[in-house]
C-alpha cells in the first residue's frame, strides 16, 4: 500500500511540473511584440474618425493595398465583428492575403482587429487597433498599435522594423486622404510629401 502510495503521489508531481511547464510554454508563445505610431492629421476628430472607420473599402484610397471588402455579410463601415479580406502587394512574391475581424470598438474613438487567416506572411498572431484622439495641444492625432507575433518566432524581432515602416504607410496614406480627398496616391509620392512624419 505505501509502495502505490509513493507512486500515486509521484505521478502527481510529474502531472503538476509538466502542466506548469507547459503553461510556461503557452505565455511565451502567445507573448506579443508592440509598435506604436502616430501623427497629427489637419482635420476635425470628427472627419478623421468617419474616414478610419470606413474599414471595408479602405483600399480604395490606400495604394499600399492592392484591394479590400467587407465579407462574411459586414457592412463597410467599422463595427463589431464586422469582417474584411486585403491583398497586399509584395515585389516579385504572391501578394499577401489577410482576413480581419474587428473585436473590440470604441465608436468615436478607436477599434481593433484581429488578424485571423493569411497566406504569404508568417504571422503567428497579430491585431491593430486604429484610433483618433486629441493631443495636448487641441490637434487631431491619429494612431495604428500592432501587437504581433510572427513564425517561426526569430522572425519576431526581425519583423519589427518592416511593420513600423508599414504602419507609418498607413498612417501618411490616411492623412493624406483626410487632408485632401485624394486616393490611392503611390506611397513612393507620399514618402517624400511626409517626410518630416
Amino acid at each position: 500500500m505505501k509502495k502505490i502510495k509513493i507512486q500515486l503521489f509521484t505521478l502527481l508531481l510529474i502531472l503538476t511540473f509538466s502542466s506548469q511547464i507547459s503553461a510556461r510554454n503557452s505565455e511565451k508563445e502567445i507573448r506579443l511584440k508592440i509598435i506604436e505610431y502616430e501623427m497629427v492629421v489637419n482635420v476635425a476628430p470628427e472627419k478623421a474618425w468617419e474616414i478610419l472607420a470606413s474599414y471595408g473599402d479602405v483600399g480604395t484610397y490606400h495604394a499600399g493595398l492592392n484591394s479590400s471588402s467587407s465579407i462574411n455579410g459586414s457592412p463597410n463601415e467599422a463595427e463589431m465583428d464586422c469582417e474584411r479580406i486585403c491583398y497586399i502587394p509584395r515585389t516579385k512574391r504572391k501578394e499577401i492575403m489577410v482576413k480581419e475581424k474587428i473585436i473590440a470598438i470604441k465608436e468615436g474613438e478607436y477599434y481593433t482587429y484581429d488578424v485571423y487567416e493569411w497566406e504569404n506572411f508568417p504571422i503567428k498572431k497579430m491585431h491593430n487597433t486604429f484610433g483618433v484622439k486629441t493631443n495636448d495641444k487641441g490637434e487631431t492625432v491619429i494612431y495604428q498599435i500592432t501587437n504581433f507575433r510572427m513564425k517561426p518566432g526569430f522572425l519576431t524581432g526581425l519583423m519589427k522594423g518592416r511593420l513600423r515602416k508599414g504602419a507609418r504607410e498607413a498612417l501618411i496614406s490616411y492623412k493624406h486622404y483626410m487632408e485632401t480627398g485624394e486616393k490611392r496616391v503611390a506611397l513612393k509620392e507620399l514618402k517624400k510629401t511626409y517626410k518630416a512624419f
